[in-house]
């Protein structure tokens, strides 16, 4: 009877319900892991970046205290080398007044011609110079002694630069690792999202999940108009290449960068569209003006979504390996439509703008 009833007709179509609430979940739980992956390969990448910068400093300045510590301690020696010169000379003076019972530096032959008046000027001829002598003796005794000072104290900090080195060191192996690990969870994730052809929600999520973290706020916007896609590259395939991957030719430039490097809009503009599925794998065009577009593919993690606007500079992505993409790469194209078949040299035309890759 039950199943004949209101209850048992409702009941019925439950039993559907099940899996596709667990692709549901699936997918929302990727979106969700994605996001928060993206997160960390963000942070780690900053922090990592600031442990490089601290690292590079500490060395520099290491390599300076060293050096200048080289030259205080070049600098005592010839010190001390000078005042035992003095000293000896002065000792050397001291024994010929002694043994000839004069103030004289040493004991001459005194013609029997010779005046007083000549004997009176040797003699305080030769007080000056001893006096002169016994002047530079203290001066080299106060130099030496300034210069074992600082010769002690530029070694203390070399010692220190040098402990702080060896902790930065270690600092920058342990967030190497954290961030080469999270770049294998993030490339594996983007790649199943995308083969989903479902990344219409990533940008939220990600902004969200980016908000509630208190990321450091995006890099400001240069003074210029048009800036590089990303900071640091390696070119690969360039605009026009032939070869087996493309049927008509490479359309764009290769950027070789590890996955989630930032990427970056070269110019202000608006985000037109944003594609997850095919050959491209999770890809993003932005307008910058009548019949100017930028394309972004292969990414793992998109920040912004369709309509919202850009800034030259400012991260709009993560790089990745999505879609027919043989390694980590960014593929940037400039087209004078959103669709293919439009393009350009993006090499020549940023350079027409300022920009040399």
């Amino acid at each position: 009877m039950s199943g004949t009833g209101p209850a048992g007709a409702r009941a019925r179509p439950a039993q559907h319900l099940p899996p596709l609430s667990a692709a549901f979940r699936a997918h929302a739980d990727d979106a969700d892991r994605l996001a928060r992956t993206s997160l960390e390969v963000i942070r780690l990448g900053q922090a990592a970046g600031r442990a490089g910068k601290s690292y590079t400093e500490v060395l520099r300045a290491l390599r300076t205290g060293r050096a200048q510590a080289s030259r205080l301690r070049t600098a005592l020696i010839r010190e001390r080398h000078r005042t035992a010169e003095l000293r000896r000379l002065a000792g050397a003076i001291a024994g010929a007044q002694y043994r000839t019972g004069s103030r004289l530096p040493f004991a001459q032959r005194t013609p029997p011609a010779r005046d007083p008046e000549s004997v009176l000027r040797d003699y305080r001829a030769a007080e000056r110079r001893q006096q002169l002598l016994a002047a530079r003796t203290r001066d080299a005794v106060r130099t030496s002694r300034s210069l074992a000072v600082d010769s002690a104290s530029a070694r203390a900090r070399a010692t220190l630069l040098g402990a702080r080195r060896v902790r930065l060191e270690a600092d920058r192996r342990r967030l190497s690792s954290r961030l080469v690990a999270a770049r294998v969870r993030l490339q594996a994730l983007s790649r199943r999202v995308s083969r989903g052809g479902r990344c219409g929600g990533l940008p939220g999520a990600v902004s969200a999940a980016a908000r509630s973290a208190s990321v450091e706020p995006p890099e400001r916007a240069p003074r210029r108009n048009w800036a590089p896609p990303v900071a640091r590259y390696k070119l690969s395939a360039g605009f026009g290449g032939s070869g087996r991957r493309w049927a008509r030719g490479h359309t764009g430039q290769d950027f070789a960068v590890p996955v989630g490097t930032p990427v970056r809009s070269v110019g202000r503009g608006r985000v037109t569209s944003l594609t997850c599925g095919d050959g491209f794998g999770i890809s993003m065009v932005v307008q910058h003006g009548a019949g100017v577009f930028s394309q972004y593919a292969h990414l793992s993690a998109v920040a912004v979504g369709p309509g919202q606007r850009v800034r030259p500079g400012q991260q709009i992505a993560l790089s990745g390996t999505t879609g027919n993409s043989t390694g980590p790469h960014l593929h940037f194209e400039v087209r004078r439509t959103p669709e293919m078949g439009s393009g350009v040299d993006p090499v020549l035309w940023l350079r027409k703008r300022g920009v040399r890759l």
